[in-house]
């Protein structure tokens, strides 16, 4: 399964691990009903993935259409014992561009499938994929270093999160933030920002996150801010990880964010001019507060209330 990035909020904030920006749209492939999936009014992919309801998982994994999300159903059609219906999902999403080599052929959801020769020529495909989009930037080494670097932190925030009271995961944490803070000022002093046309849509992003979390250089974040302001002006960073940094920025600075994006205990950090917010996040992608509230829920496996008008 592919989860949800950690950019954890202030002490800590908040899917997706893959193309940031998703590529051509993917081949459509239908999921067989059957009595099986039992798809209810509120049900998620992700609250039926954990109690094992395979084939509603997939169901509604294919009702969100992109890539990543085909990703996961795939896994779940998987995991359903439904071999030709995954390896057909698959097909779809290496189409769309999937090139991450590592995660798909180390994910277990996917293991069933590993004795069949089409895994091979999935993983041929995905080569291809990643020699294709190396030849079309210009620092694909870069590209793979800042990935690396991303792995480290988001295994690091992971085991934290598994045990909030550790403080040699927290230590570990901070230790790794440091080290990829340093690496990301070497880079920006030769590079600028990097940008989608340096290291790619997701070695861009992943720039994005190792800044995001270089809370102990607040100087660095700002500095980094303007930076991928510019950047995304000009189609080189999202305006989401712009949306984020700003936030981060702005609360640590103990004003008001604008995007909503940063939560502590019980809910969001003060947000300027609330009963707009869910507009101002729809105009860059990012989906409503009360939406983002049950993310950070499922991901944090307490409940996370949003103070936004309309929200639950």
């Amino acid at each position: 399964m592919i989860r949800l990035a950690l950019v954890l909020v202030i002490a800590a904030a908040c899917k997706g691990k893959q193309q940031d920006k998703p590529p051509p749209p993917p081949v459509a492939v239908a999921v067989a009903s059957g009595s099986a999936a039992k798809v209810v009014p509120g049900d998620t992919a992700e609250a039926a993935y954990a109690r094992k309801d395979y084939a509603t998982c997939a169901k509604l994994y294919t009702a969100r259409t992109k890539p990543d999300a085909l990703y996961n159903a795939a896994c779940c059609l998987a995991l359903d014992g439904k071999k030709d219906e995954a390896f057909a999902m698959l097909d779809g999403v290496l189409a769309s561009g999937f090139r991450n080599r590592t995660h798909m052929k180390g994910d277990t959801d996917l293991a069933s499938l590993h004795d069949d020769p089409r895994w091979a020529k999935a993983l041929e495909t995905v080569d291809a994929n990643v020699t294709k989009y190396e030849a079309s930037i210009k620092e694909p080494a870069l590209r793979k270093e800042l990935l690396a670097l991303s792995e480290e932190d988001q295994a690091a925030r992971q085991a934290m999160i598994k045990n909030d009271k550790d403080q040699a995961a927290r230590d570990r944490m901070a230790a790794i933030d440091t080290k990829s803070t340093a690496r990301m000022k070497e880079i920006i002093a030769k590079y600028g920002w990097p940008g989608k046309s340096l290291v790619g849509e997701d070695g861009a992003s992943t720039a994005w996150l190792l800044v995001q979390h270089a809370d102990l250089d607040r100087a660095f974040q700002k500095e980094c801010l303007a930076l991928i302001e510019k950047a995304a002006k000009a189609s080189e960073a999202r305006e989401i990880d712009y949306a984020y940094l700003y936030d981060r920025v702005a609360v640590a600075d103990g004003k008001p964010q604008r995007y909503g994006t940063q939560f502590m205990e019980g809910g969001p950090q003060p947000i300027e001019d609330e009963a707009h917010v869910d507009e101002r996040r729809k105009a860059i992608g990012l989906g409503t507060m009360a939406e983002y509230a049950k993310d950070m829920e499922r991901m944090y496996g307490k409940p996370v209330s949003s103070t936004m008008t309309g929200s639950k």
